[in-house]
């Protein structure tokens, strides 16, 4: 990883500084121009030899002004050994919490369950099917955690690493989310609001972003493999009442619906992850996400409001990393608002490989990347 920090600077160095100019301004601001660069800080914090060693997903969720909950999927546990996966284990989702905003590494605790003495996964389906890639929560009044799970199943006989499908949402509430993640007292519920049709156009809500008004606001996506198209759409539920299905509504254009089919596309070319936060320095919301879920380019847009108009979707980064190997490829790019400052936006990225084995044999990729968005 240290070698692969080395070739991100030269070539960050040359010319991969990027300084997007906002041809119109925005309703409430103008965003004129703003920088990316590495964070090293935090690329350095996540380079481990031991414990947890690398993961994808990497959702943030404050718990508090100091203390923030790290979210993953796919997660290897044990040594690195000449930067290879050495006699490790992969499983399906980790946790870490962060104390503090800085990026220091007594400061970061990993956790995932254990049996026979060998790591496994913190969560798992009520049903003891598939598993569980956890995707995003809220807390609610400082006091409950509600963690969004994506349920996933293998595909038979198909082995590459797309071989698997979701098959929908659960929710865990989690009644004590201050305490270590081991001891939480947790319950979980499937969310209602998901479709995949036969054409395999795909309708879900799984990832709560903020809370504004005493609303939980709660983006999704319609991911339409017949035109080759991922859309936002966004739900929201009463804070109170999260878990009562029946008095959740969704954005149809023009007004809110009680019909999730009704969900209206708030924008295409989106992502399959990403973050919708508020900007107060430009008093608007960002989104970031990696277009269409996968490729080298990290985009962005803004809006006045939660349900839009969102602006046109500008590059902000290309992601060096999949230049490194003919399989290799970039996703998961959100931003991570609790970690940033008044004028800037940390914005974490992963790198993977078709190859499995490849992806095993270099610890330069698997990991949470970092660049920081400043105004």
């Amino acid at each position: 990883m240290k070698l692969l920090a080395v070739i991100s600077k030269r070539i960050l160095v040359v010319g991969s500084i990027l300084l997007l100019v906002f041809s119109s301004a925005c309703s409430r601001g103008e965003l004129n121009t703003f920088s990316t660069e590495p964070d090293e800080a935090y690329n350095d914090l996540f380079t481990r030899t031991e414990d947890w060693t690398g993961g994808d997903g990497a959702c943030t969720i404050p718990l508090s002004d100091k203390v923030t909950l790290w979210l993953f999927g796919d997660s290897w546990v044990g040594p690195v050994v000449d930067n290879r996966h050495y006699d490790a284990t992969m499983i399906t989702n980790a946790v870490a919490i962060q104390y503090g905003t800085k990026a220091y590494r007594d400061k970061l605790h990993f956790y995932y369950g254990e049996s026979d003495g060998k790591p496994e996964a913190l969560f798992t389906p009520p049903d003891g099917t598939g598993f569980i890639w956890p995707c995003g929560g809220v807390m609610v009044n400082g006091e409950v955690l509600y963690l969004f799970m994506e349920h996933v199943v293998k595909l038979e006989g198909d082995s590459t690493v797309f071989g698997f499908k979701e098959t929908g949402t659960y929710i865990m509430k989690v009644e004590n989310p201050m305490d270590e993640p081991g001891r939480w007292r947790t319950g979980m519920i499937r969310v209602p609001h998901f479709e995949r049709t036969a054409e395999g156009i795909e309708t879900s809500f799984s990832a709560p972003q903020f809370i504004r008004d005493g609303y939980v606001y709660i983006y999704g996506t319609r991911f339409d493999p017949p035109a080759f198209n991922r859309y936002m759409i966004l739900a929201r539920a009463p804070e109170e009442r999260l878990l009562d299905f029946d008095r959740w509504e969704f954005y149809a254009g023009t007004s809110w619906q009680p019909d999730y089919l009704k969900a209206a596309p708030l924008c295409d070319q989106f992502g399959a992850e990403f973050s919708v936060s508020w900007q107060p320095r430009l008093k608007q919301f960002i989104t970031v996400y990696t277009e269409l879920g996968m490729s080298d380019k990290i985009m962005l847009r803004t809006s006045p409001r939660p349900e839009g108009p969102w602006s046109a979707q500008r590059v902000v980064y290309r992601c060096p990393d999949s230049q490194l190997d003919k399989d290799y490829f970039c996703y998961a790019a959100k931003g991570h608002p609790e970690l940033s400052d008044r004028d800037e936006l940390l914005i974490s990225y992963v790198c993977n490989s078709t190859d499995f084995w490849k992806m095993a044999a270099d610890t330069r990729i698997y990991r949470p990347k970092f660049i920081r968005i400043k105004l």
